[in-house]
């Protein structure tokens, strides 16, 4: 059986009615509907035509209106519009309505189908190429989806994604300077266990650490931006800007304090080791941006508030946090209290001035620097 091409008839009189008839008696073009200008979006909800067939005979501003109804329906944008009239009189002002072709009661049978078959081919061809376009977006934007999260919690990842101007901001712009609450975690006493275990057992019990730590980062909205060794940065109110990120950072960073103890156990009694974790944290200005050349890059966060917050984890012992005073009056602005103990202030090489820091212990500590 041949397929049909349905067509909406839009305003027209009894005389382009009848002739319209006559044109498509015995073909594969039918008359799905025939409305009034008024009637044209809700016959297009409730079904959308192959082809608009509309009687110009109107004035020029409801041609206008009504193309213009129809190129802005997305629905309806890629659909052919065909307009008839007695005379080529209206020929101009139709075109400049919008028509994509236009014809006069004159016309034979025969040309009236070729040309409408020509839209039709036109149309089909446009929205193949649409379809095929939109596929290709949806793909790509889901590969990027599939990426981001490795790095991001999937809240996040999809509230970037879905805002052109957060997207933009992540992946176009070269560098954003912003506030952001910056934490290290690094595990303790990993040069012992490499010199223990086989490079397989090495490897498990790494994926082991990385996914718990990245698992609770996500659980806190962070932002993964380095892996390296034994370490994990993540970042706190960036790429999109959290008034709690400190807060989100203490949370977290005991939530991995108390798990990992738990998954140090486990790696006791399977492989008879010993470690720990320590954290430091810090919040302050950093440039977030894609850092590499042409051939590799990376999107991360630098600055002297990473590089604080560097030190203070290489510090802590494990079952330990230690954070600065930037981040204890940051807590102290939002009102959040966690009984942190106040340490001799820190002398960082490079810094006239040293800074004060706190730390939060967990039930035990143990201390693998070297005596």
């Amino acid at each position: 059986m041949s397929a049909t091409f349905r067509t909406l008839v839009v305003g027209a009189s009894a005389a382009s009615r009848n002739l319209l008839a006559r044109l498509i008696e015995g073909s594969d073009i039918v008359v799905d509907d025939d409305v009034t200008p008024e009637q044209v979006v809700a016959s297009v909800a409730r079904r959308a035509p192959d082809l608009f067939v509309i009687d110009a005979e109107h004035d020029s501003q409801t041609l206008t209106m009504i193309c213009s109804l129809l190129k802005a329906n997305p629905a309806t944008v890629l659909l052919p519009l065909l307009a008839i009239a007695r005379s080529a009189k209206q020929r101009l002002a139709a075109f400049e309505a919008g028509v994509d072709d236009f014809l006069t009661h004159a016309v034979r049978r025969d040309e009236f189908l070729v040309r409408a078959h020509a839209l039709l081919r036109v149309s089909a061809a446009r929205r193949q190429l649409a379809a095929e376009q939109l596929s290709q977006e949806v793909q790509q934007r889901e590969l990027i989806r599939a990426a981001f999260r490795r790095y991001i919690s999937p809240k996040l990842a999809d509230k970037i994604l879905s805002d052109p101007q957060l997207r933009d901001l992540t992946f176009v712009q070269s560098q954003v300077r912003t506030r952001a609450a910056v934490m290290f975690a690094d595990m303790r006493g990993f040069t012992a266990i490499s010199e223990k275990l086989n490079p397989v057992e090495v490897v498990a019990l790494l994926n082991e650490f990385f996914a718990l730590l990245t698992e609770i980062t996500f659980e806190y909205d962070g932002t993964v931006f380095s892996m390296a060794g034994d370490g994990l940065m993540v970042g706190f109110g960036v790429p999109i800007e959290q008034e709690d990120g400190s807060a989100r950072a203490i949370a977290a960073a005991r939530c991995m304090l108390d798990r990992f103890a738990d998954l140090a156990e486990q790696w006791r009694e399977r492989y008879q080791v010993e470690t720990g974790l320590g954290i430091g944290i810090n919040v302050g200005e950093v440039i977030a941006g894609n850092v590499g050349s042409a051939a590799y890059m990376n999107y991360t966060i630098i600055g002297d508030t990473v590089n604080v917050a560097s030190r203070l984890g290489q510090r802590a012992r494990a079952g330990e946090m230690l954070f600065s005073d930037a981040v204890k009056h940051s807590l102290d602005e939002h009102g959040v209290s966690i009984g942190a103990l106040p340490l001799p202030a820190l002398v960082l090489r490079g810094r006239s001035m040293p800074i004060d820091i706190f730390c939060v212990p967990s039930v035990t500590r143990l201390d693998f620097r070297p005596a």
